[in-house]
C-alpha cells in the first residue's frame, strides 16, 4: 500500500516538473522573441515553434502572447493556494499574506518585468489589465471568510499595498514573502496610527 501512494506522488511530481518545464519554455521563447521583435511582429505560431509545442499547449498555460512573455498565466488562483487559505488559522490579513505571497513567489521577478515592459511598453495595457483581474480573484477568495464584501476588498488593498513596497524594497531580506508581507502589513498599520491619527468620519 505504501509503495502504491509513494509511485503515485512520485508520478505527480513527474507531472508537475513537466508542467513547469513547458510553462518555462513557453515563457522563456516569447520572452526573447517579443523583447528582440516586439509583440505585433510576433505571432503564436513563431513562439510555439521555438518552444516546441502546439498552440494548444500554448493556450492550456498562458491566454495571450503577451501573458506568455510576462510570465502571467491568468487570473486564476493556484488549487493548492486555495486550498490552504481556505484551510488557515487565524485572521483574513494573515491568510491573505500567505495566498498573495506565494501566488508572488510563484510569478515573475519584479526585476525582470520592469526590463520587459521598458522595453516593450506596448505589454503594459496587458500587465495591469492581468493585475486587475488577479485582484478581483483574491477579493472574491477573501469574501469567502471575510465579514461583508467590502471587509475583503480592504484586506485585499492592504495586502498588496504591502506587496508593493516589498517589491520596490531592492534591499530586502531574504526571508519568505508571505513573512515579509507581514511585516509591512504591520509597519502600514502602525504609521496609519502614528503619523495619520484617529480618522473620525464626517457626519
Amino acid at each position: 500500500m505504501t509503495t502504491i501512494v509513494e509511485d503515485s506522488a512520485s508520478e505527480i511530481g513527474l507531472r508537475e516538473r513537466k508542467k513547469q518545464h513547458t510553462r518555462s519554455a513557453i515563457h522563456e521563447a516569447a520572452l526573447h522573441l517579443i523583447g528582440e521583435h516586439g509583440l505585433e511582429a510576433t505571432t503564436i505560431e513563431q513562439i510555439c515553434q521555438a518552444a516546441d509545442v502546439s498552440p494548444r499547449t500554448f493556450f492550456n498555460y498562458y491566454p495571450s502572447k503577451a501573458a506568455a512573455a510576462l510570465q502571467l498565466a491568468g487570473a486564476a488562483i493556484e488549487p493548492g493556494t486555495e486550498a490552504r487559505f481556505r484551510s488557515a488559522q487565524g485572521g483574513l490579513v494573515d491568510a491573505l499574506c500567505d495566498a498573495i505571497g506565494g501566488s508572488a513567489e510563484l510569478g515573475p521577478s519584479r526585476a525582470t518585468l520592469k526590463q520587459l515592459v521598458i522595453r516593450r511598453p506596448e505589454l503594459l495595457a496587458t500587465m495591469t489589465q492581468m493585475m486587475i483581474e488577479v485582484r478581483g480573484t483574491f477579493v472574491a477568495l477573501a469574501a469567502e471568510r471575510a465579514s461583508t464584501h467590502e471587509q475583503a476588498e480592504l484586506a485585499v488593498s492592504l495586502v498588496l499595498a504591502a506587496l508593493g513596497r516589498v517589491m520596490h524594497d531592492e534591499g530586502g531580506s531574504d526571508a519568505p514573502l508571505a513573512e515579509r508581507l507581514r511585516e509591512t502589513v504591520a509597519l502600514l498599520v502602525e504609521v496609519n496610527a502614528e503619523v495619520l491619527g484617529p480618522i473620525v468620519p464626517q457626519a
